[in-house]
């Protein structure tokens, strides 16, 4: 096995000394090289959690903002329902108070209108039973001026009465 070794021209000195040279230049390149790369990709790593947590808050915010929006549009959706349906309310209400005060008008008015037929119907039958009166009287007068005889009178009378109870 020696004799390998010899014919390789290994030293264990410089082999020693390599590997020292080595895990010396490892450590460095480890201190110098590979904890500063590791360092940034972690705070990178990092950096790109949190603005990824910031995107899901900000996410959720908008959400949340949305669905208060969606809320309020709805809110007001109901809002303007219940007032149209106050209006037709309100306007059904005031079309019926109006239809009701113009049958109290025209009832008012129909009911004076008969007042006033009933009264006028009163003031004729008045006159057509002083026009009556006057007519018996003037018949009467006649009657009494021709010396007529008394089957004529009853006759006359007669007459008279009929006239007016035809005109009553």
């Amino acid at each position: 096995m020696e004799a390998i070794i010899e014919a390789l021209g290994f030293d264990p000195w410089t082999f020693l000394l390599q590997a020292i040279n080595i895990i010396i230049i490892l450590s460095a390149l480890y201190f110098l090289l590979w904890k500063p790369v590791v360092k940034a990709l972690t705070n990178r790593e990092e950096k790109i959690e949190e603005n990824l947590k910031e995107a899901a808050a900000a996410r959720e915010k908008a959400e949340e903002a949305l669905t208060s929006y969606q809320q309020q549009i709805d809110q007001a959706h109901q809002e303007a329902q219940a007032i149209l349906e106050q209006a037709t309310k309100l306007s059904e209400t005031t079309r019926q108070e109006i239809l009701a005060q113009a049958k109290q008008e025209a009832d008012r008015i129909l009911e004076q209108a008969r007042r006033d037929i009933e009264k006028e119907k009163k003031a004729a039958m008045d006159n057509i039973r002083s026009q009556a009166a006057d007519l018996i009287l003037m018949a009467t007068t006649k009657i009494l001026a021709r010396n007529l005889s008394a089957g004529d009178q009853e006759h006359l009378i007669r007459e008279a009465l009929a006239e007016v109870e035809r005109l009553q």
